[in-house]
């Protein structure tokens, strides 16, 4: 970030912000306090709420443009004007938008903008698990054909994982377990039993729902199985419920063998992050770990208190700018997707409500385990042909899918792309 700053500082990074929701209002704040750094134009499908993250970033709000004419846009771009735009075509054609940030937090929508975004030529800086879990192989591949980069972003937990991946296997210890810690799990929460909640901290209700249920860590292990090659050992995952004075053991005892994505439950974690490493080493290692009360070995629990989001974005967003680096983004066909459950009995001809809503949740599984089973990001607007009992998987026989969805479009080219 020194370097950003002292190499753009007087000529900021010119970016584009798609998604003003509770991550992106955050990004937008965060973005005003980054040396070297501009928020020059935000796509967002209601203009207001656009306007208001300017606002609450420092604008007057008559300063701020709302147009969807790309000249118009430009021009306040060049002047340092803000500028929120609802039009994907006008915002694409932008040229003088050097990076892309998607946090629409939108399956769908983010993995179009994503999409028509790389198409277009811009380095996409991505915070949508969501979508990365769903079609983030193809969105790659996309990338590489248009010579830019794709990449989701540090702050949130893949980002952050595959950091303290990075710097455990770099210091020689292998990756045992990399561990997302989560307080509280809720299959069967719903947008009207967890709606207090979603007004109390001012998230959209799907998005804090799907937080509740479990679907998002899913998602977001998924996305760090699917750049790592991580997987995980069952269905959904074991769910460790443990403290950080027996982690470790208690991990060891849990795990049949290594290379493995999974999370806490409840403990003293707060929003921290595991790497579970391994190193035998009782004559140089052992005695060294042991005296910077990292424990007896050959387990070590490499533990990173806190993930924060929009605070950490700008770093891949420098890295991209910068290095031409990505931070993390699939390294090839999926080897876990996230598929559906059924969050009660599902009687025929019921049309399901996709990710955080009252019929599935998400659960991770090797992607062996997964093919003829409906994966939960192109679950929204399916429509059953059969009953399905509780918390029991929904394969793809049992549904009609939405065909209209450009999502659903999208997975299915994703499927060519992927080896029989």
């Amino acid at each position: 970030m020194r370097r950003l700053a002292k190499q753009r500082g007087d000529n900021p990074v010119v970016l584009g912000l798609i998604g003003t929701g509770f991550v992106g209002s955050h990004l937008a704040h965060q973005f005003s306090l980054t040396p070297g750094l501009r928020t020059a134009v935000i796509l967002n499908r209601t203009a207001a709420n656009g306007v208001d993250a300017y606002r609450r970033s420092g604008h007057d709000i008559d300063d701020i443009v709302v147009s969807d004419d790309v000249k118009t846009i430009e021009g306040a771009i060049d002047s340092g004007t803000p500028v929120v735009t609802t039009s994907l075509e006008a915002f694409t054609a932008l040229t003088n938008v050097e990076i892309v940030m998607e946090a629409s937090g939108s399956a769908a929508h983010g993995a179009i903008s994503t999409r028509a975004c790389l198409e277009a030529g811009k380095d996409v800086v991505s915070m949508n698990a969501e979508a990365d879990a769903t079609v983030g192989w193809l969105l790659k591949s996309i990338a590489a054909q248009n010579d830019v980069i794709y990449t989701i972003s540090d702050g949130d937990q893949p980002g952050v994982l595959m950091r303290l991946i990075e710097y455990t296997e770099a210091a020689g210890f292998e990756t045992v377990a990399a561990i997302n810690c989560k307080g509280f799990m809720d299959r069967h929460a719903t947008p009207e039993s967890i709606k207090e909640w979603a007004v109390r901290f001012g998230i959209s209700v799907p998005m804090i729902t799907a937080f509740t249920d479990g679907t998002k860590i899913n998602l977001e292990n998924a996305s760090l199985a699917n750049a790592t090659g991580l997987v995980p050992e069952r269905r959904g995952m074991h769910g460790i419920r443990t403290t950080m004075a027996t982690a470790v053991h208690d991990m060891v005892k849990t795990f049949d063998g290594h290379g493995v994505v999974d999370y806490t439950l409840g403990g003293d974690f707060g929003g921290g992050v595991i790497v579970l490493g391994y190193l035998d080493d009782p004559v140089s290692v052992a005695p060294v770990m042991q005296y910077l009360k990292m424990g007896d070995g050959p387990y070590y629990q490499f533990f990173r208190p806190y993930h924060l989001v929009h605070v950490e974005s700008p770093v891949s967003i420098a890295e991209v700018v910068l290095d031409r680096d990505e931070t993390i983004s699939p390294r090839g066909p999926f080897v876990a997707d996230v598929v559906s459950i059924a969050k009660r009995d599902l009687e025929a001809g019921e049309s399901l409500d996709g990710i955080g809503g009252f019929t599935t949740y998400g659960e991770i599984d090797k992607i062996e385990n997964t093919r003829g089973l409906l994966p939960v990001g192109i679950s929204d607007h399916a429509v059953m042909k059969r009953p399905v009992a509780s918390d029991r998987p929904i394969s793809l026989d049992d549904v009609e899918l939405d065909e209209e969805s450009t999502l659903v479009q999208m997975w299915r080219e994703q499927q060519a792309l992927t080896p029989k």
